[in-house]
């Protein structure tokens, strides 16, 4: 007697993961692709320009705030609230010297040459395309679960490829030391883990179609305003230092 052996049903909370890590591959999605992070892994950017691309990218991690973080919390229930939590520990609220990630950046700025001054100033007014990347985020986390942790997830899959690769190439090419690109490292490890956990939540919120299409949407423009940030960087260190 043959056997028809049933495939696993598709449910929605599975197509959505599929299409994000799709969607990531696509040319015009992938960070690593984005011309300034090509410039850098390949030691093409001056080094001049180093201090500048930390400081504009500063104006970022100085308006990571909570609302960027926690705002799709609201719709979670019991301990995955726990994940969101710890997340914002990691990214914003560890003390400082405890490899805060705000702090590593300026720790990264500021042995690159850059002053108080300079981080301050670029905070109170920033690119209009670095602004336009955690209010990007923050739009998606108030909207929706399923758009929320599309958000998130789609955006810290590609991160430990990208920030490993400019590691590395930050101490190859332009002699940067452990120290200096600790920020990088310290991403890589977190955001593997952070991903690994964040992948399970998609089980108990993304419920339809509907969940689906707002949460593939919500990637995509997450992963389009996180390349038009560095983008936007470039254009300005192009314009400056005439490369």
């Amino acid at each position: 007697m043959n056997v028809t052996k049933l495939k696993p049903r598709q449910t929605p909370a599975r197509e959505l993961p599929q299409h994000l890590i799709a969607d990531a591959d696509r040319p015009e999605h992938r960070y690593l692709g984005s011309e300034l992070l090509l410039y850098l892994t390949s030691g093409k950017l001056p080094k001049e320009a180093l201090k500048d691309y930390a400081v504009l990218r500063w104006a970022f991690q100085a308006h990571a705030n909570p609302a960027m973080m926690l705002s799709h919390a609201a719709f979670l229930e019991g301990e995955d609230v726990e994940h969101l939590l710890e997340n914002a520990y990691d990214e914003i609220f560890r003390l400082a010297g405890e490899g805060d990630h705000p702090g590593l950046w300026v720790q990264f700025a500021k042995l690159l040459g850059a002053t108080d001054a300079e981080l301050d100033q670029v905070a109170r007014k920033p690119l209009a395309e670095v602004i336009g990347f955690p209010r990007t985020m923050t739009h998606y986390c108030r909207k929706s679960a399923a758009e929320g942790l599309a958000t998130w997830w789609g955006d810290e899959k590609q991160l430990p490829e990208a920030h490993g690769a400019t590691a590395l190439a930050l101490t190859k090419y332009y002699g940067l030391s452990d120290e200096t690109v600790e920020y990088f490292y310290e991403h890589v490890r977190a955001d593997i883990e952070h991903t690994e956990h964040s992948f399970s939540l998609f089980e108990g919120y993304v419920k339809d179609r509907g969940d689906v299409v707002r949460g593939r949407r919500a990637a995509a423009v997450t992963l389009w305003a996180w390349r038009e940030m560095h983008d936007g960087i470039l254009r300005y260190l192009r314009q400056k230092y005439d490369f």
